[in-house]
């Protein structure tokens, strides 16, 4: 009997001791699941806001390029311009081989004259920034190559970020235009100017940049504005800004899309032709092939013998599809 009492207490602390084990583990599992469940829903939470961002820069881009073929269509005022002839002039913004009312300046004809001087390249990209600029960006640092970028007016952390990467990687902060509306851009000098300060004072308060680069939507020889370019023009030389237009374009904003040899091929045909060379690209969320274009265009220029690829800076001599003379500007 004694024997059988002894083993009671053994029993008892085992039961204990197993109690015990059992409260540990539970309280150990309610406090490791509500961390676990925490650290799952922060990384899902990380790559909705991601996916989001995207999404919102996508909708952006179509909303965009939707305003832009409303506004074309209906700022021609003749209603009659084909289908064709918008894709020259807004969507792949590549000029006639003979611009309307194109003038050569004295620095370009110099330039085209000198066979021995070095070629300069500036590759460009409007509409930025985009679901793709991060990309366009590891691309050029991959290659150690500066660019230019004609941006928009964008908001929200994301583009913030990427006006600010622009600027600290060394590319050069070109305006294209704020909201990027035809019909109400062109609508008077006043408006436009409304426009283009809106986008100088936006990018300046987060970048600490005040560009004076810029580039016209639809380049100055666009068939969209009721007003004389040439008043628009007057007001960039006014204010101490220069503007931007190209010599070479890559098409990538044709419709149907163009495959990322196609690109490459239209670019490589025009580079040849000139000493000083202004690449027409696009930074829009739709624009994959010509992310996948940039590698192998950068590598053909390079190829090219006494040729460098560089950003624009106000040394570069502008390729202008119309000049004013000071007269003009007098007037």
């Amino acid at each position: 009997m004694a024997a059988a009492g002894e083993t009671k207490p053994v029993d008892r602390r085992k039961r204990v001791q197993v109690l015990k084990k059992l409260i540990i583990l539970s309280l150990f599992t309610f406090i490791l699941i509500p961390v676990v469940l925490c650290v799952v829903l922060f990384i899902r939470l990380h790559a909705l806001e991601k996916q989001i961002a995207e999404l919102q820069s996508g909708m952006a881009d179509l909303a965009q390029q939707a305003e832009n073929v409303s506004a074309e269509m209906s700022g021609t005022g003749s209603g009659q311009e084909t289908e064709r002839e918008q894709e020259t002039v807004e969507v792949s913004g590549e000029p006639k081989e003979e611009p309307v009312n194109r003038e050569t300046t004295p620095a370009e004809t110099e330039a085209e004259e000198s066979s021995e001087e070095t070629r300069k390249v500036y590759l460009t990209f409007d509409d930025g920034p985009s679901s793709h600029t991060d990309e366009i960006l590891d691309i050029l640092a991959e290659y150690d190559i500066k660019a230019t970028f004609f941006v928009i007016g964008k908001e929200g952390e994301w583009a913030e970020e990427a006006y600010r990467r622009i600027v600290e990687e060394g590319h050069t902060l070109g305006m294209h235009s704020y909201t990027h509306e035809y019909k109400s851009i062109y609508a008077s000098v006043e408006a436009y100017e409304e426009d283009l300060l809106r986008l100088q004072n936006y990018l300046y308060e987060i970048t600490g940049v005040k560009s004076v680069c810029v580039r016209f939507p639809g380049g100055s020889s666009n068939k969209v504005s009721p007003v004389d370019m040439r008043e628009f023009i007057a007001y960039l030389n006014e204010a101490g800004m220069n503007y931007f237009d190209w010599n070479v374009a890559s098409g990538d904003a044709s419709s149907p899309k163009l495959s990322a040899q196609e690109i490459i091929d239209n670019c490589m045909e025009g580079v040849p032709k000139h000493d000083s060379v202004i690449i027409l690209m696009h930074d829009t969320a739709g624009k994959d092939t010509t992310v996948e274009a940039l590698p192998l265009l950068i590598e053909a220029i390079q190829e090219m013998e006494n040729t460098e690829l560089l950003p624009i800076t106000e040394d570069t001599v502008p390729v202008q599809h119309i000049t004013i003379t000071q007269e003009e500007m007098e007037d």
